[in-house]
């Protein structure tokens, strides 16, 4: 008997942390929240505004200023300063006025002094400015200074190694009585140590289906990576490559093109997002939006008053006023009662999660 109590109360646990994983800021009644997967709320509706959240944090607004919560709704950090970063090695970037520092998850500032400008942790260094010189070095988690100030610009560690700008002096001889110097920045990869590995190159990365013509003329075209033409030169926008799919705008309208130019809907829609990992967009038509697949079929009909993709099988609408869920064939999972939906689901202990997947051009 004890074993079946056991086993009733891990599923319990279980579902609730399930419950738990997936949720999206909410507003109803005038304050925000967050809500699960099944609508129920996470964190009650109490706060005048809060954001994603990103590491099991997010920041919240209050008066004027920014604080930080965590999943269980509890203020970490209390509203007292004009910009909150994003949480990394249990670190978070922290502004009042024109002063930067860094504070850990009890609120305490890490570092004795200030700093013109910073950027978040990543991989337990911080780039910062030094108010004295104006140059950049890193600090570590306790506020020590780990790299010397040593460089223009300095941006966050990725796999052991950081993009930094060094400056030099060039001397340009004019004439016998006249030498100029010349300033010189050059873009450098440093390792932890701040030991120079190599200089930065751009090179510049060929495109699959590069575009031609002008936006401004609406002459845009595009043509293949052997300079074929594709589409002609009579558009005003496109999207990105998804597959072998691509959304193009022209006299205000949008359609959906393959890959070698073949227009497979016409221009007949106000709006044309990303195709979702389900196979369906949003589009608008006659100022509603529905869904559609890749052939142009209407899946679910122009109805709603604003709609966006979807993410973990659910998609967030509008309609007559208020914000709720669909599933993949149009009915409410979690009903329309919500003044505002802020974005989509995301886990609540992971990073930026993207809706559309799509080749970057």
């Amino acid at each position: 008997m004890k074993t079946v109590k056991y086993i009733i109360i891990l599923l319990l646990i279980t579902s609730c942390s399930v419950d738990k994983t997936e949720i999206v800021p909410a507003k109803f009644n005038g304050k925000y929240g967050a809500i699960n997967l099944k609508g129920k709320w996470i964190i009650e509706p109490i706060f005048d505004s809060i954001n994603n959240f990103y590491n099991g944090f997010s920041e919240t607004y209050k008066n004027g200023k920014q604080g930080l919560i965590d999943t269980e709704g509890k203020l970490i950090i209390d509203y007292k300063y004009d910009f909150v970063g994003l949480v990394e090695n249990k670190r978070v970037l922290v502004q009042t006025e024109n002063h930067y520092n860094f504070a850990d998850l009890e609120g305490n500032l890490i570092s004795k002094i200030s700093f013109t400008d910073a950027e978040d942790f990543s991989e337990e260094l911080a780039s910062v400015q030094f108010n004295e010189n104006g140059k950049w070095g890193y600090i570590g988690v306790n506020g020590n200074l780990k790299i010397d100030t040593l460089f223009s610009l300095a941006y966050e560690f990725k796999n052991g190694f950081a993009e930094v700008e060094i400056e030099t002096i060039d001397t340009t001889t004019v004439s016998p009585d006249l030498i100029v110097l010349e300033p010189k920045f050059y873009d450098c990869i440093i390792d932890k140590s701040g030991k120079i590995i190599d200089t930065i190159r751009y090179l510049k990365k060929q495109k699959k289906f590069p575009l031609i013509g002008s936006a401004n003329t609406n002459t845009l075209g595009k043509i293949n990576s052997r300079g074929d033409t594709i589409m002609q030169k009579k558009y005003r926008a496109f999207g990105y490559t998804q597959g072998q799919y691509m959304w193009y705008k022209t006299y205000g309208k949008y359609g959906l093109a393959d890959t070698t130019g073949v227009i497979l809907i016409k221009p007949i829609y106000e709006n044309l997002t990303y195709f979702s990992n389900n196979g369906l967009a949003v589009a608008k038509q006659n100022r509603k939006y529905g869904y559609i697949d890749n052939k142009g079929n209407v899946i679910i009909d122009f109805q709603f008053d604003e709609a966006r993709g979807y993410k973990y099988d659910l998609a967030p609408v509008k309609i007559d006023g208020k914000w709720g869920f669909i599933d993949k064939f149009g009915s409410f999972k979690i009903k329309p009662k919500f003044e505002n939906i802020l974005g989509h689901f995301r886990k609540s202990n992971g990073k930026t999660e993207r809706i559309y997947e799509y080749n970057e051009e």
